[in-house]
């Protein structure tokens, strides 16, 4: 039986998954937390270690147009559009390794929706304003695909089809997470395979309901 809460986002949890409100998906759940970190739950709600997790997930996208905003200045449109491609990519599939707690607030404010409208518009009215219109329409594609975001949901499909014993994208991000705040709160965390082993017996049960 599924559950909702509410802290800013709606969790959906069932006893093998977690959904939150925007789509982002995790086959870690509040029991998993409490075993993988015994007592991190009593200082930080399971919610918002969930919505920390979706920050660094959602990173991938207010970077990329950030960066895509400054290289348009200062090199060719489509190199600019290039590299902004190659760097969301690399960071969305390796933000894991730099998950870190000092940067989240940080993270935070730039994928804020109002921070992200003010920059784009300012951004974009300036490139309309000084003639670089094949600028303006990567940025307005980019923006586009990032606010939505579309690409987030591309990679997760080529990952899904990835093989492998590796834990899906989401659930990698929080398991750092949850690395990073017990070593903040002195917490030792418990077996690692504890947190990977549900996941992965999660996956496989979620993946043979669907074949059926």
């Amino acid at each position: 039986m599924f559950r909702s809460s509410s802290h800013k986002i709606n969790i959906l949890e069932s006893q093998v998954s977690t959904i939150s409100s925007s789509g982002h998906w995790f086959f870690a759940t509040r029991k998993t937390v409490e075993e993988y970190v015994p007592g991190l739950l009593k200082k930080y709600s399971f919610e918002a270690l969930i919505r920390k997790s979706i920050t660094w997930i959602n990173s991938a996208d207010s970077l990329g147009m950030i960066l895509y905003f400054i290289l348009a200045y200062i090199v060719s449109p489509w190199l600019a559009a290039g590299i902004t491609l190659v760097f969301h990519v690399w960071w969305y599939f390796s933000k894991s390794a730099f998950v870190s707690v000092s940067l989240t607030p940080a993270l935070s404010f730039l994928n804020h929706e109002f921070v992200q409208l003010f920059i784009a518009g300012v951004v974009l009215s300036l490139m309309g304003m000084n003639g670089m219109y094949l600028a303006l329409g990567f940025g307005i594609l980019f923006f586009f695909l990032f606010k939505i975001g579309l690409m987030r949901r591309f990679w997760d499909m080529i990952d899904k089809k990835r093989k492998g014993d590796r834990l899906p994208l989401n659930d990698r991000a929080l398991k750092m997470l949850l690395v990073r705040y017990s070593m903040k709160e002195n917490i030792a965390p418990g077996d690692v395979q504890r947190l990977e082993e549900h996941v992965q017996e999660a996956v496989i049960k979620f993946n043979s309901k669907k074949k059926k």
